[in-house]
């Protein structure tokens, strides 16, 4: 039972990361190998984290494919906003019906409640006069 404790003893210790420095806050650290590993993986998911803070805090672009008609410019929009209609898109010999959030126009995107969750492209849908 002895010798099986004392080989334990000896795994645990070569799994140690040593840190030895004479002075400063941290003097000398002892980490075992898992404990490091779970500390790089809490960091990368709290650097993640930021950078989606970050990018949802800049909002989204919001780009609008007119199908043949005139050009609408992309919007930046934030999080859980609606999409600012500035330009309706004109076209000769059509009727503008609206925004879809798919390129055949069979999904309707209502600009007063749907709201950004990311990055998207809305196509204008028409029917000839």
């Amino acid at each position: 039972m002895e010798t099986k404790k004392r080989t334990q003893n000896q795994e645990q210790e070569q799994n140690l990361i040593q840190i030895k420095r004479k002075g400063g806050l941290y003097a000398k650290v002892k980490m075992s190998v898992r404990g490091a590993n779970i500390l790089v993986l809490v960091l990368a998911i709290v650097l993640v984290g930021a950078l989606i803070f970050v990018v949802s805090h800049n909002g989204f672009t919001v780009s609008f494919e007119t199908n043949g008609g005139s050009s609408v410019s992309s919007v930046r929009v934030l999080h859980g906003e609606t999409v600012p209609q500035e330009q309706v898109p004109t076209r000769e010999g059509y009727v503008f019906t609206g925004w879809y959030a798919d390129r055949a126009c069979t999904v309707p995107w209502a600009m007063d409640s749907d709201v950004v969750t990311g990055s998207l492209t809305l196509y204008a849908g028409w029917a000839k006069k």
